[in-house]
């Protein structure tokens, strides 16, 4: 695939705009299919008759198998090419939402999310990659912030979305709706993706062990936290099903960072900016994961609201996070980025704790508003920036292992908050409905973002002082 020129900003061609229909296609389906079954839980757990709390794995499983897929993605996008692995990524990915359609119960669901979130984990990826890889300069942000703001769209509008489907066609209708989108993007991208024109091959090695070491950590700490109150939190088997996993873990940080087997550089490692923008991005997908969870089981069970007016009322939730998530890739390179990045996750915290503290629809939907924007501008920015610290043969491998991280994360911190929202309640039953502690949850949501902006704030500091003392120039 043929590179751009940095300098011009003008116009993109229309291979140029083929390329970032494309990828936007894959982004927005996937991000789609991510969150729209949010809206739908309620409903599901009155069709198998169980908790909608304990429905959280519906939501966890696609993390895991997404996160967990990613760390081999790069290898066989590197062997087979990204144009047919994308082709082959969303025909499994239409599989798989025929399983979920066809599901008569949790454990099969569980198993077709988990199956969408490995075959999404070959798609979505691979496009934000390909797409830094094919653009330079500010073109190169302005093609990812676009691909950005589709991911993005596809992750906010979900809960309408399937808030619209559920209340029309029941909720087997918001997988099935897969079927025909993945279909023609299968098309598209098959017969309209060019074909990439760089070096192929399969890279040092195939990442196998050390994937395999952080999926099965991340599958650890998210049971662990899971039963953790069922089995007693000192029990042997709560701690030793914690210790397994802190145990793949520090393998895999070992192995990664091993210089003959470790698949991006070195000396990355020892980047630290880089670390600090993994763990931004990582608080802004944990904060999008348990606001969009928790606030539409708090306006379904808690405020009794339809699955269509739930969701409706996303709305000023998804158009912000649009919006922001492609004006990400314009601001990135400001020279005050960092600093944005520091003040727009304390908004965003503040925004989530509003959410607690105001009722609906008041100032709850304008708070609604400003965590959409918040989620979809520090995301953006924290791909951005990324970005900006890598070469271009390293883009793709950071950012898999960056999205990896913070979807992981967010498969954990979603097991463990719904098994607080039980324990704060006692009991599994009607959890879903005590507004108290769906607050708590979303107020320890807002505190992360918080942590968050503390730890970007030392880089920014350092930024600005950076700034201050270079020459004037005229």
């Amino acid at each position: 695939m043929r590179r751009i020129g940095g300098g011009d900003v003008r116009s993109f061609s229309r291979r140029d705009r083929t390329v970032l229909i494309a990828a936007a296609m894959a982004a927005l389906v996937v991000q789609l299919n991510w969150l729209s079954v949010n809206t739908a839980l309620p409903e599901i757990a009155g069709d198998l008759n169980r908790s909608p709390t304990d429905l959280h794995w519906l939501v966890t499983a696609f993390m895991l198998g997404f996160g967990g897929a990613m760390s081999v993605t790069g290898w066989v996008t590197q062997a087979v090419g990204v144009r047919r692995t994308t082709a082959y990524g969303f025909f499994f990915f239409l599989l798989s939402s025929l399983v979920c359609a066809a599901a008569s119960s949790l454990s099969w669901l569980i198993v077709g999310r988990a199956l969408q979130g490995v075959v999404g984990a070959f798609v979505l990826p691979g496009a934000v990659a390909m797409t830094a890889g094919a653009f330079r300069g500010r073109q190169r942000d302005i093609a990812v912030g676009f691909v950005l703001a589709a991911s993005g769209a596809g992750a906010a509008s979900a809960p309408f979305v399937g808030g619209l489907l559920a209340e029309a066609f029941g909720w087997r209708a918001v997988f099935l709706a897969n079927v025909p989108v993945a279909l023609i993007a299968i098309v598209f991208v098959r017969w309209r993706l060019p074909a990439p024109t760089g070096p192929k091959g399969a890279g040092r090695r195939t990442p196998l062990v050390t994937g395999a070491c952080i999926t099965l950590s991340s599958i650890g700490l998210a049971v662990t936290a899971d039963r953790g109150t069922a089995w007693g939190w000192s029990s042997t088997s709560t701690l030793t099903c914690l210790s397994l996993s802190l145990g793949l873990l520090a393998v895999y940080v070992i192995l990664e960072r091993d210089s003959s087997g470790g698949v991006r550089k070195r000396t990355l490692y020892r980047d630290r900016p880089l670390h600090v923008l993994t763990i931004a991005g990582s608080t802004s997908v944990v904060g999008l994961v348990i606001v969009s969870t928790f606030s539409m089981l708090h306006l379904q069970d808690g405020l009794g609201l339809s699955v269509l007016v739930a969701g409706s009322a996303f709305l000023g939730f998804s158009i912000p996070h649009t919006l922001a998530a492609y004006a990400a890739g314009h601001l990135g390179r400001l020279r005050n980025a960092h600093a944005l990045l520091t003040l727009t996750l304390a908004l965003t915290a503040a925004g989530v704790a509003t959410l607690t503290a105001e009722s609906f629809p008041g100032v709850y939907v304008t708070a609604l508003a400003v965590c959409g924007a918040g989620f979809g501008l520090t995301s953006g920015l924290t791909n951005v920036l990324v970005q900006h610290r890598v070469t271009p043969d390293q883009a793709g491998v950071v950012s898999r292992q960056s999205l990896a991280i913070q979807y992981l994360a967010a498969a954990v911190a979603t097991s463990f908050a719904s098994t607080s929202l039980e324990s704060l309640h006692h009991r599994v039953a009607g959890a879903a409905t005590d507004t108290g502690a769906i607050d708590v949850i979303r107020r320890a949501a807002a505190l992360l973002l918080i942590v968050g902006a503390l730890v970007t704030l030392p880089t920014t500091v350092r930024t600005l002082r950076h700034q201050q003392s270079e020459p004037q120039r005229d």
